[in-house]
């Protein structure tokens, strides 16, 4: 049988201040106005995180390499020159141009810095 454990939120935690509780409030409805407006408007204004996989030649005028001390090595679903994460996700407009660009971790054979 599944067992459901009951789950705590930040708010209930027992060190939550009344001043913490009120600025996560205050974050979280900020949060929701902003995602209903992204939402209402026309066009829609979309948060861009399905890149990974893809070649960044094709994607970089939408989002910018992200550099790491390390080498990122390729795998069989990234190789070199395809995006194996998406660090901060593009901004844009439904089926047109972006407002602003993402970030994303571009497979490499070589360290960046």
């Amino acid at each position: 049988m599944l067992k459901i454990r009951e789950s705590k939120s930040l708010l209930d935690h027992e060190k939550a201040t009344p001043e913490f509780r009120k600025k996560m409030e205050m974050f979280v409805e900020c949060l929701t106005k902003s995602c209903w407006l992204m939402t209402i408007s026309n066009p829609t204004v979309v948060l861009n995180f399905y890149v990974v996989g893809q070649k960044f030649d094709a994607i970089k005028d939408r989002f910018v390499s992200f550099s790491t001390q390390e080498i990122v090595e390729a795998t069989d679903d990234a190789p070199v020159g395809y995006v194996r994460l998406v660090a901060w996700p593009c901004l844009q407009l439904e089926n047109e141009g972006y407002l602003t660009k993402g970030e994303v971790v571009v497979v490499s054979d070589t360290n960046i810095n």
